[in-house]
């Protein structure tokens, strides 16, 4: 069974990722697992330790209870320790599909650090993760924006993405932002023909546009197009290229208020279609 991990801190925006989570799961017909990762004080008694994590247990239980209407299989596990540390153990440890987190708005110092968690789990390229900026829509998932490069030829991008637009039922555009910062190495137009030729039955929609800033380029044109999820690829590059990415990486994580999908290029796929579904297609 695939699996979805939601890390929740109890924030409000924490639990709209848990409920868009869920929404997913339903869809996919996967498994949720919320984690919830204690601060561990060393000054603190062992019994006040315990006391919080029941606590914590108690209240994840009474949360799942609210937001979980649909009938999803979801449990939770309380950790103690570093938040990152906690949520890259149990990436590896649950062989997780996809990890959904909210990024806060950074209202105090725990919502900074959770947003800043969020985007260095989506740096670390374990696994695809689904991000839900604080003020990001609620709502179906319809027209699926991909921030593409052209530079790798996106095959195997564009595999999971088109398995993840026929899995909701969502349009798919290849955004290609041409800017002088953001050098091209391979001719567009000889990629754009390669995915077409790979992929001759799906309907991928390629458009070009000229901004001196990537990250605003993909920005404004998600916005303008309505889009309700922007997903690009966490690259393993040379240092140059891995900066340049990098830096664009942050301000759409940081800026942009639309759930955000970071696919790493060398991690776990993203695999959402479950058994039952490839059974029956199979069956057709």
């Amino acid at each position: 069974m695939k699996t979805l991990l939601v890390p929740v801190d109890f924030s409000d925006n924490s639990v709209r990722a848990l409920q868009y989570a869920i929404e997913l799961a339903t869809q996919a017909h996967a498994e949720v697992v919320v984690l919830h990762s204690l601060e561990i004080i060393p000054t603190l008694p062992t019994l006040n330790h315990n006391r919080e994590t029941d606590e914590a247990r108690e209240k994840l239980s009474a949360l799942i209870g609210q937001v979980n209407q649909s009938g999803a299989q979801v449990r939770y596990i309380v950790t103690g320790g570093d938040t990152t540390g906690d949520i890259r153990k149990a990436i590896k440890e649950l062989d997780v599909t996809l990890v959904v987190m909210g990024t806060g708005g950074a209202k105090n110092f725990a919502k900074k650090m959770f947003g800043t968690t969020t985007e260095a789990i989506a740096k670390l390229g374990l696994c695809p993760v689904l991000a839900i900026p604080e003020g990001a829509d609620i709502k179906p998932i319809r027209q699926i924006v991909y921030a593409a490069d052209f530079e790798n030829g996106d095959q195997v991008t564009a595999m999971q993405l088109l398995q993840l637009k026929q899995l909701l039922n969502a349009s798919l555009t290849f955004l290609h932002i041409d800017s002088k910062k953001q050098p091209d190495y391979i001719d567009d137009e000889y990629i754009k023909a390669e995915l077409i030729k790979q992929f001759p039955e799906a309907e991928i929609n390629f458009v070009e546009i000229d901004a001196e800033n990537v990250a605003e380029g993909i920005a404004k044109y998600a916005y303008e197009s309505d889009a309700d999820l922007v997903a690009f690829t966490i690259l393993n590059r040379m240092f140059f290229e891995k900066i340049i990415h990098s830096s664009v990486t942050s301000q759409l994580l940081k800026k942009l208020k639309l759930p955000m999908l970071a696919l790493p290029e060398n991690g776990h796929l993203l695999d959402l279609q479950s058994r039952d579904r490839v059974e029956m297609e199979s069956v057709r």
